[in-house]
């Protein structure tokens, strides 16, 4: 039976031509089944890894998984959006309350329970809110380091989410297990893991558990096991193909066919994504927190080792605080000796003892994330000043983007991965301007690029040219497509053919919200009135705390002359969203339509305190004035 085993396997993975590398494991097209099957075995590595940092990454919101103060907790002000956060407890219970002060009233006050932990408490905790399946961040994280509350990276000044930043799969893969994903939606699951677990590194287990389980286990005391990754057998870049699966932070690129998720451990990461990161002039010394393999890589110890990876120097297995302050001086002297060529460091720090990382990888702050210092991984020279090779005043001129997985991509990957910094990252249109010279490089090559240049014009606010391009595509566009056509339509104010490009993109994506809800604006400007509510009523029934729905569907109820229940749609906006100008303009209209004049002038006052240099703000009080 091993004899045909193995002749199998020679013939799955050693006649495929071109192919760059054997993968001898049988269980990359497994099924995951959690880390409670692998404590049967192995009840050790279990129990310290689930103390580990990556075992620690997602737990259920309770006061003993929770490294934040939260009996003596200090309000965050946000002074852009006149915004206050705080940390409250009840019991086992742990919420997030927003609320806005007039003086000393209380003028606006929404408490929302976390049911999540996101981080093991070595740098951060940051807070997820579960509402039917439809995961998202919430606007307050706790900094480990410096104690402290505030807001979470990217919630600055007017990129407030406040509760509505949704966690895409892509998030929760690489800070959890994997969990049951709703095909679909953009942030919906049926189950959620409590921690990364054994088969992000191991891969999928049920083939692994069906052979132990019938007694047909390899004795790896005298051959491996291919039923299961064990990432100390792999090559170097294999293994370093793990950890930076998650630990390269930028714009991820899909390879065509293939999405994030199918990458296992023992495939060449290459081969299912790339991962772009624009090179500044100053970037070896700035950087962001997820860079560690980026930065390692620009090391001259990883240059010139074939066998240096991340697990040189980390057991993922155990925490952090469990490793011992030699550990890492004893990882580098295993090759910086005394020998002729490779000498140990002669400094009167190293006499003393001084960790080799103290002056060689030294602790530093990061690009995206306040609060937190980390290990720089670009180990270097304590002597060398990289400012005086690069100009420290050039830190906004974008020298390349770099391909940081695949070394060869092609003009259109390339494209996307400036496309999607662009979203992710940053709004600087000189990264679609970039995007649209690959992408013209990639058409004159042949290429089909119709649905990449509808969204880089989607980007850019060019309907016209998105619409343009629609008219003559030979495709059915794929539901991003179609939902940005659809958009298209809404801005050159042609709701009819909105509403059949938003209904494609609901087709491929049947419980994105965010479709949903443009399909219900798009009916109600082509006067499907009932079909608009309906639209509504379904996002709302999925996830009825979302401000921008109950306005949308109170401007249908008003199309249906249904004022009070646009009333009350208006209300149930505000108070979600006190600062959501249309359903506050929206509610002022409608009680200046209904002769209630002094309510109406209360939200007219509002709506100039948003924006003074509106001019229909401004007509609209005049009118009430009078």
């Amino acid at each position: 039976m091993r004899y045909k085993i193995a002749l199998f396997l020679l013939l799955l993975f050693g006649t495929a031509c071109g192919q760059k590398e054997m993968i001898p494991y049988q269980n990359l097209a497994a099924n995951y089944v959690g880390i409670d099957a692998c404590a049967d075995c192995h009840p050790d590595k279990v129990a310290t890894f689930t103390q580990s940092q990556m075992g620690r990454s997602w737990e259920l919101a309770k006061p003993a998984n929770s490294s934040a103060d939260f009996d003596n907790p200090v309000p965050v002000y946000d002074d852009f959006n006149d915004l206050y956060y705080v940390g409250l407890r009840k019991g086992d219970d742990l919420y997030v309350v927003e609320y806005r002060l007039n003086g000393v009233d209380t003028v606006h006050k929404r408490i929302e329970r976390i049911d999540y932990i996101v981080g093991s408490g070595h740098h951060t905790n940051s807070h997820i809110m579960d509402v039917n399946g439809y995961l998202y961040q919430m606007p307050l994280t706790w900094y480990v380091q410096e104690g402290k509350w505030d807001l979470p990276p990217g919630f600055e000044g007017p990129n407030n989410s406040r509760f509505d930043r949704p966690i895409p799969l892509k998030c929760m893969t690489c800070h959890n297990a994997m969990p049951e994903y709703v095909e679909g939606s953009e942030n919906r699951y049926l189950s959620v893991p409590h921690g990364i677990d054994c088969e992000r590194c191991h891969g999928p287990g049920s083939l692994h558990v069906e052979s132990v389980r019938s007694g047909i286990a390899a004795n790896t005391s005298i051959e491996a096991d291919y039923t299961i990754v064990n990432p100390a057998k792999l090559s170097a870049q294999e293994q370093f193909d793990i950890c930076q699966s998650c630990h390269l932070q930028g714009a991820s690129v899909n390879k065509p066919g293939h999405r994030f998720t199918d990458f296992r451990p023992g495939m060449s990461l290459a081969n299912i994504e790339n991962v772009f990161w624009p090179r500044y002039a100053d970037s070896l010394t700035q950087f962001v927190m997820a860079s560690h393999p980026d930065r390692l890589r620009q090391s001259a110890c990883f240059q010139a080792s074939e066998t240096m990876t991340c697990i040189t120097c980390h057991d993922p297995h155990v925490p952090i605080e469990s490793v011992s302050e030699s550990h890492y001086q004893d990882v580098c002297q295993s090759c910086h000796t005394e020998s002729e060529n490779n000498l140990l460091c002669p400094t009167e720090e190293a006499a003393l003892g001084v960790n080799c990382t103290d002056c060689h990888m030294p602790a530093s702050g990061s690009q995206d994330i306040p609060h937190v210092t980390i290990t720089d991984h670009f180990i270097r020279s304590p002597g060398s000043k990289l400012s005086e090779v690069l100009n420290p005043n050039a830190q906004a001129d974008l020298v390349r983007m770099s391909s940081l997985i695949d070394e060869s991509p092609t003009e259109r990957e390339t494209a996307e991965g400036f496309m999607n910094y662009y979203e992710m990252i940053t709004n600087a249109p000189g990264f679609l301007d970039s995007a649209a010279v690959y992408l013209r490089r990639a058409q004159r090559a042949g290429e089909n690029v119709d649905k990449d240049l509808i969204r880089m014009h989607f980007l850019r606010g060019e309907p016209t040219s998105v619409l343009r391009i629609a008219r003559n595509m030979d495709d059915t566009p794929d539901a991003w497509t179609a939902y940005r056509i659809g958009e298209s339509y809404l801005t050159e104010q042609m709701p009819q053919q909105a509403v059949q490009y938003l209904k494609q993109a609901l087709q491929g994506a049947p419980e994105h919200l965010r479709f949903m809800i443009r399909l219900g604006v798009a009916q109600s400007q082509a006067g499907l009135i009932t079909e608009a509510i309906i639209t509504f009523d379904d996002a709302l029934r999925r996830n009825p705390k979302q401000a921008e729905a109950y306005n949308n569907r109170g401007y249908a109820h008003i199309l249906n002359r249904d004022f009070d229940a646009a009333e009350n749609d208006f209300k149930a906006a505000i108070e979600l969203d006190p600062d959501l100008e249309q359903a506050i303009a929206n509610l002022a209209s409608l009680y200046l339509n209904t002769n209630r004049l002094d309510v109406a002038r209360i939200y007219a006052q509002r709506l100039i305190q948003l924006d003074p240099a509106n001019l229909q703000y401004r007509q609209l009080w005049e009118y009430i004035q009078r």
